[in-house]
């Protein structure tokens, strides 16, 4: 008869922290407020808040990385973004706190926005948080293979690959769209997962509940004699 042990619960399995539906909630405000009042003032005023490598590459405006994020073309694009970032932002906060967002992903969200603009002619104009949702997203995705070790690694790998092409992957190609900024950002939010991963592993495996199980099949061996 031997044991072995197994994961009974993680750090997913809490509640989020406090206030997580509040840093959502403030999170939208802001992308609402500055998106309305875009809307407001026309074209000239979102252009002095969008990322236009002209601007940023050459002018060195560099709060564009990040301004540009708070700017919609129209209600269907603000009313996509808005639903997954206050959905990751609500997560992330409440799982892995205050430095990893809002801190890194809107550093990194920033970053996003730059080396997308770098493959872009001087004048377009990059609007829209998708590349921070889809970084949000990566990170999400890879720390629930990372943590989640209640389930089998091939478990999680489906899970996770599953719902992202469920969500994520378009059913159709939109001209307008920056595909290429959602791939950049998807791909920092898995390199942030990792990272954070790393640093923290100690204290994330800490959170585990473990549960001694017995296996009982050399009980039934068929050497060993039977009274």
């Amino acid at each position: 008869m031997s044991e072995h042990t197994r994961v009974t619960q993680t750090m997913l399995a809490r509640r989020p922290r406090d206030y997580s539906v509040q840093v959502a909630i403030i999170s939208l405000l802001v992308i609402l407020w500055t998106t309305l009042l875009c809307w407001k003032n026309g074209q000239e005023f979102s252009s002095r808040l969008a990322a236009i490598p002209e601007k940023v590459l050459l002018e060195k405006e560099f709060w564009r990385l990040w301004t540009g994020m708070a700017v919609h073309a129209d209600l269907p694009h603000f009313a996509v973004n808005a639903l997954f970032f206050g959905f990751f932002s609500y997560l992330i906060y409440g799982y892995f706190g205050f430095w990893l967002y809002p801190v890194w992903s809107l550093l990194l969200g920033g970053v996003t926005t730059y080396l997308s603009l770098l493959t872009y002619s001087a004048s377009t104009h990059l609007v829209g948080s998708s590349g921070l949702v889809y970084l949000m997203a990566g990170f999400w995705f890879m720390m629930y293979i990372l943590v989640e070790r209640r389930h089998t690694v091939k478990r999680r790998l489906l899970h996770a690959v599953g719902v992202a092409l469920i969500v994520f992957l378009p059913t159709s190609l939109q001209e307008r769209v920056s595909y290429r900024t959602h791939s950049i950002g998807f791909g920092l939010g898995i390199v942030l997962a990792v990272a954070c991963f790393q640093r923290k592993k100690e204290r994330i495996r800490s959170e585990e509940v473990l549960e001694r199980e017995t296996d009982t099949d050399d009980l039934n061996d068929p050497s060993e004699p039977r009274p």
